[in-house]
């Protein structure tokens, strides 16, 4: 579009001449504006691009953080949960053999005190007969020491 102006037989320029040096003046600083502002469009886009870009992987990042940290505290909850059953388990255990524990120490002492009821019977039992036989041996003594006393104070 560049195109030279002669001098015409006159030795001026056309006036048309100067307009059109004007307007392409001003169509090469628009050219220059559109190509500044292109590479200025680009710039940002590209900025955009990549405020994007490291958004998504700070997210992505995030997401991963999240993740690892969901599955170690599911880890803890069910190493926690197994302890706790095991705990539950060991103190059910520990009941029963209390439990069973308790069991033989009221049958040992309900034998101990049968046998001990047994031998305080069995000693009353002596303790009674002996004492009847006493009472027998002093009647029997009262009858004879009566007789031989009547005997005596009879004749």
């Amino acid at each position: 579009m560049d195109q030279t102006l002669t001098a015409g037989p006159t030795g001026t320029t056309p006036a048309g001449s100067e307009e059109l040096l004007e307007a392409q003046r001003q169509i090469r600083q628009l050219r220059e504006t559109i190509a500044a502002l292109r590479t200025r469009l680009e710039a940002t886009e590209a900025g955009r691009a990549e405020a994007v870009q490291a958004a998504v992987a700070t997210g992505a990042d995030e997401i991963r953080i999240l993740r690892a940290t969901i599955q170690t505290l599911r880890d803890e909850l069910q190493a926690l949960q197994a302890a706790k059953g095991d705990a539950v388990q060991a103190a059910v255990a520990a009941g029963h053999d209390e439990a069973h524990q308790l069991h033989l120490t009221i049958q040992t002492l309900r034998d101990q005190l049968e046998r001990e009821l047994f031998a305080h019977r069995d000693a009353a039992a002596r303790q009674l007969k002996a004492h009847h036989d006493e009472l027998r041996q002093l009647h029997d003594t009262i009858a004879a020491l009566r007789t031989t006393l009547e005997g005596k104070h009879g004749s």
